[in-house]
């Protein structure tokens, strides 16, 4: 399969992989996938004053995953959280370019943001 040029170069080298602290107060954590159905996407947030000022990703599965978890973390670095609540998977496959056949790992994407965003809304309960 032929990638785009910007999926190729998250792939090759991935922006932001790793972990936070899930423990710490300011950090939400969300999870959106499964390894039977082809991927699984961790993505943190750190956030300070309602701004995320750091994030974090791991993923499990092929290049269109990991570039869109890389993707993503890289674009919400200073975003607000209502405007990481309103990003929704098509910017991510519109800027990767992703086939249709790779379409739902944007969609993980999507989803594994919303959980990061309420498991720090949670925490601030």
């Amino acid at each position: 399969m032929v990638y785009s040029e910007l999926l190729t170069d998250h792939f090759e080298r991935p922006r932001h992989a790793g972990r936070l602290d899930s423990d710490a107060g300011n950090v939400g954590t969300g999870i959106a996938g499964t390894r039977e159905t082809g991927g699984v996407l961790r993505m943190q947030i750190s956030v300070t004053d309602s701004f995320i000022t750091d994030t974090r990703f791991q993923a499990y599965g092929p290049p269109a995953l990991i570039a869109a978890g890389s993707w993503l973390a890289e674009k919400l670095v200073g975003a607000s959280l209502e405007q990481a609540q309103a990003l929704t998977h098509q910017p991510i496959a519109e800027a990767l370019a992703l086939p249709t056949a790779r379409l739902h790992f944007a969609l993980l994407a999507e989803d594994a943001i919303r959980a990061a965003i309420q498991d720090y809304k949670d925490k601030q309960k």
